[in-house]
C-alpha cells in the first residue's frame, strides 16, 4: 500500500517526464508508512529477588518500550542509563505490578539495574551495549515516559526517593 505522500511525491515526476518529452525508465521506489519509523521495540523486563531478566539481548540505536514486571517478593523498580540519560526509571513496582519505560537508545554502552538501595550490589544489574546495527545488547536513551498498572501500594514519589 502505498502513502497519500508518496503517490503526491511521484506525479510532479512523472509530469516532468512527460512535459520535457522524455521517456520515464526509473522505478520508483516507495518507502513504508512514516508511523513504521518511530515504532517502539518492546521488550520485557522481569525482574525477580534478586535479578532481571531481559527478554531481547542485541540492541540496535532507536526506540524501545520496556515492560518491567515485579515477579519478586520485595519492591523493584527499573532505570536505564547511559550516554545520553542520567536516570530513565519507573516507579517504586510492588510485587505484582507492572509499568512501562519508553527509551530512545544512540550507540553506546549502557545500565539497566533497580535503583531500590542494595538491589543493584545483589545483582540486579544488566550491563548492554547498542550498536548501530545488529551487534549485542545495549541501549541510549533521549526522551522517557513512565506507565504504570497492577495492584495498589507502593511508595510516592516519581523518584522512588533514592536523591539520584
Amino acid at each position: 500500500m502505498h502513502s497519500i505522500a508518496t503517490r503526491i511525491a511521484t506525479v510532479p515526476l512523472a509530469a516532468l517526464a512527460a512535459a520535457s518529452g522524455a521517456t520515464l525508465a526509473a522505478t520508483v521506489l516507495t518507502a513504508g508508512p512514516a508511523s513504521a519509523a518511530s515504532k517502539a521495540t518492546t521488550v520485557k523486563a522481569v525482574e525477580t529477588d534478586f535479578h532481571i531478566a531481559l527478554s531481547k539481548k542485541t540492541f540496535n540505536a532507536g526506540k524501545y518500550t520496556f515492560v518491567a514486571q515485579n515477579k519478586g517478593q520485595t519492591t523493584h523498580a527499573l532505570m536505564i542509563s547511559g550516554p545520553g540519560i542520567k536516570m530513565a526509571m519507573t516507579k517504586d513496582l510492588s510485587p505484582g505490578q507492572s509499568a512501562k519505560l519508553t527509551v530512545t537508545f544512540k550507540k553506546g554502552a549502557y545500565d539497566i539495574d533497580c535503583p531500590v538501595p542494595g538491589h543493584k550490589a545483589l545483582g540486579m544489574n544488566v550491563n548492554i551495549t547498542v550498536g548501530g546495527g545488529a551487534t549485542t545488547a545495549s541501549k541510549n536513551t533521549t526522551a522517557s515516559k513512565n506507565t504504570t498498572s497492577g495492584g495498589g501500594g507502593g511508595s510516592s514519589g516519581g523518584s522512588g526517593g533514592y536523591g539520584y
